[in-house]
């Protein structure tokens, strides 16, 4: 492959192709949970059994405990003997006041009130199994209190009590006796509350009855100073007349207004000399619609005569002089109406103020008569209210006096405690499962509080979340093997997991175009031990196994390892070309394996750096590139020197190895930081030494059953040469 090492931009534009880290799934933050405690299951594991082994001794080591249980039920209301006679009000209406009565049973008062009720022999076997170490004998309230239990059952109003002992007998009793004593304390109290009212309402009765004495002797002596019983027939009287008046008063003044609005329109007529016939009242008396009938008439006749005789004709003449004189009388009794309408006005006036003035003395003395009234009404109302409350003390005194020697309950028992013979505790399998829940649960938190506290890269999507780099491939870790046979173990099939990660690393390698036709390779990991020199044999291995010229090329010139892999011994390599002691051929150790060469470091270099940017080793890279299909250059971890940054500008790119659970975050985003810096394309990130499971549960797959057997373990053991093939 050509290299063009100085090309800008080449890094950038691979990292916006390939290595974008892709999205991790939504559930991988349960998976990396779960996988994070696997790997820590011994701590897991541990802290199980302890909370087992907790269980089971503190189960062995307690005490038996017996139970007591009583059931009531708080009644609504107690008998109803005489209805609203209670003085201390019991009815349970609401919830409020179904919690006051679980909250009196549980008072102190009920508790004291048992112990009050216990024999010598009772209080000895109560407080017996509590005697400790102290001088101080057992407080028998503190007993109780610290072993009673009130549980109110839901949607109900029966109420659980519960007393635990280690004597059955005890628990029974004490159980009965809560239960006994709420009930005689709610009675006690309505009885005492009863008799205090008894007292305090005949006192209130005596006062009440001093007071009606004075109301009623102060209305009889108004009754006889304000003659009272003529002034109540006057206000009769009155109020008759009144009620007259009042419809006399709204007659004369409809009449006036016809009267005034009559009058109105004569005055009005007559001064504009219109004609008064023509006002419908005016025309509507005798006088003048009798004139008015006889002028019509004679003005027809007139008219007749006109015709037939000339105007001096005495006929004529007559006939002129009648109708004058008839419209003479018209204009007589037209004066004679407008008189009388102005009459009735006035009339109408007069008889309307003389009706308002009798309204209006009328109304003056029934106010009067009210004022005198009001004084009388209001004692005669004080009475009959005081009468009333008098009545009503004296009658609840009597109905207070007889139920306050009533037995009236507020509960009653359900079902009495009995002697058990099983105690309620302990509880072996509850314990037991108690155990085991806490176990699992307390020890998946202590494994992934571990884990997290652990600041190592743990999984494939911290390679790609937090450091950046797309994840290649995850290499399974190899048990029990030499480091010469972990080296080779594409080549010996010893491992056919291995094997396989390997090839598909491979196969990864050959998606992008810039890997597929990358010669020179640069392999490097953060820290020593991560197996940088692990991953470099394999792949190329690997490469030589697919028909690849393949060379390696051991660039850790301070700690040198491929030799030691392959199982030799090699007094050239690297140091000397590049000192100039020898040539290339002579350092290259050919058929290492087929299609396989290697080329050691050789003696011990006094400055690598100085070697690494020496113009040999350039000439050694370039050269290297030309004879092979795959040159992998396994160098020092950036960690812990920058060697592999002195001879990065020369490769095609690089991968980077990083060991399951060893190198930690921070140091890993660093030294990634700067390989990337170098504008060399990062192919990417191998996961080293990573368990069985482990890869199997990130490849989304358990690569390590038996359906994938038949692939890793054939029949007929494959050669190396076969598996080249």
């Amino acid at each position: 492959m050509q290299h063009y090492p100085n090309q800008p931009g080449s890094n950038q534009a691979y990292y916006e192709t390939v290595a974008e880290p892709a999205e991790p799934p939504a559930n991988n933050f349960l998976r990396n949970s779960w996988l994070m405690v696997l790997e820590r299951k011994w701590y897991a594991l541990g802290v199980f059994l302890f909370c087992i082994g907790l269980s089971t001794v503190i189960t062995i080591r307690s005490t038996s405990i017996y139970g007591g249980t009583v059931s009531i039920q708080v009644l609504k209301h107690g008998p109803q003997i005489l209805r609203g006679a209670d003085v201390v009000e019991s009815s349970i209406t609401t919830d409020t006041d179904f919690n006051t009565q679980i909250k009196v049973l549980e008072s102190m008062a009920i508790i004291q009130n048992v112990v009050s009720r216990l024999t010598p022999e009772e209080l000895k076997l109560l407080t017996d199994p509590y005697k400790g170490s102290s001088s101080e004998p057992p407080n028998a309230i503190n007993i109780i209190l610290d072993n009673r239990k009130i549980m109110p059952q839901r949607l109900s109003l029966i109420t659980i009590i519960q007393f635990k002992h280690p004597n059955p007998k005890m628990a029974a009793r004490i159980a009965n006796l809560l239960a006994s004593e709420y009930i005689a304390y709610n009675s006690r109290v309505r009885i005492e509350e009863s008799l205090k009212a008894v007292d305090d309402l005949k006192d209130r009765a005596d006062q009440q009855r001093k007071r009606v004495d004075e109301i009623a002797n102060a209305l009889q002596t108004f009754r006889q100073r304000g003659n009272l019983i003529s002034l109540m027939q006057s206000k009769d009287i009155v109020t008759e007349k009144l009620k007259a008046l009042n419809m006399l008063t709204t007659q004369t003044n409809s009449h006036l207004k016809e009267a005034e609005v009559r009058w109105n329109q004569v005055k009005d007529w007559s001064q504009n000399g219109r004609d008064l016939t023509e006002l419908p009242f005016i025309a509507g008396q005798s006088k003048v619609s009798q004139l008015m009938l006889q002028i019509t008439s004679q003005s027809l006749a007139l008219a007749q005569l006109q015709e037939r005789y000339k105007a001096k004709h005495p006929r004529l003449i007559e006939a002129t002089n009648g109708l004058a004189q008839t419209e003479q009388e018209l204009k007589g009794a037209l004066s004679m109406a407008a008189s009388s309408i102005k009459s009735e006005y006035e009339n109408a006036l007069q008889n309307d103020d003389g009706a308002r003035k009798a309204l209006t003395d009328q109304e003056t003395r029934s106010l009067d008569l009210d004022k005198s009234s009001v004084e009388y009404e209001n004692l005669n109302r004080d009475y009959r209210v005081n009468e009333q409350l008098l009545e009503s003390m004296m009658t609840r005194m009597r109905e207070t006096s007889v139920t306050s020697s009533l037995e009236m309950e507020s509960a009653r028992i359900v079902d009495r405690a009995f002697e058990s013979s099983k105690p309620i505790s302990p509880r072996i399998m509850f314990n037991l499962a108690l155990g085991v829940a806490a176990g699992v649960f307390l020890g998946f938190s202590f494994a992934f509080l571990i884990a997290t506290l652990d600041d190592k890269i743990k999984t494939p999507f911290d390679v790609e979340t937090l450091v950046g780099l797309p994840l290649l491939g995850l290499i399974p870790r190899v048990e029990k093997m030499d480091q010469p046979d972990k080296a080779q173990v594409v080549s010996n099939g010893n491992d056919r997991m291995v094997t396989e990660a390997f090839l598909s690393l491979y196969s990864t390698l050959r998606i992008n175009d810039e890997s597929r036709h990358a010669k020179l390779i640069l392999v490097t990991s953060t820290i020593p031990g991560e197996g940088k020199s692990f991953i470099a044999t394999n792949l190329a291995l690997t490469f030589a196994s697919q028909g690849q010229r393949t060379i390696i090329i051991d660039c850790d010139l301070r700690k040198p390892n491929i030799e030691r892999s392959f199982r030799l011994n090699l007094s050239q390599g690297v140091v000397n070309y590049c000192l100039g002691t020898a040539t290339l051929d002579e350092i290259i150790v050919k058929n290492v394996h087929p299609n396989l060469d290697l080329i050691a470091v050789g003696g011990r270099a006094k400055n690598p750096i100085h070697l690494l940017n020496s113009q040999e080793f350039e000439t050694m890279v370039i050269e290297l590139g030309k004879r092979y299909d795959r040159v992998l250059f396994d160098t020092p971890p950036l960690g812990a020197v920058s060697d592999a940054l002195n001879i990065l500008p020369l490769m095609d790119g690089a991968i980077y190895a990083i060991r399951h659970n060893g190198a930690k975050r921070g140091a890993v985003q660093h030294c990634a930081q700067r390989l990337r810096s170098a504008n060399i394309p990062v192919f990417g990130a191998v996961m080293n030494d990573m368990k069985a499971g482990l890869t199997g549960a990130y490849y989304y797959m358990d690569t390590s059953s038996k359906a994938f057997k038949e692939y890793y373990e054939p029949k007929i053991q494959d050669t190396p040469a076969r598996v080249a093939s």
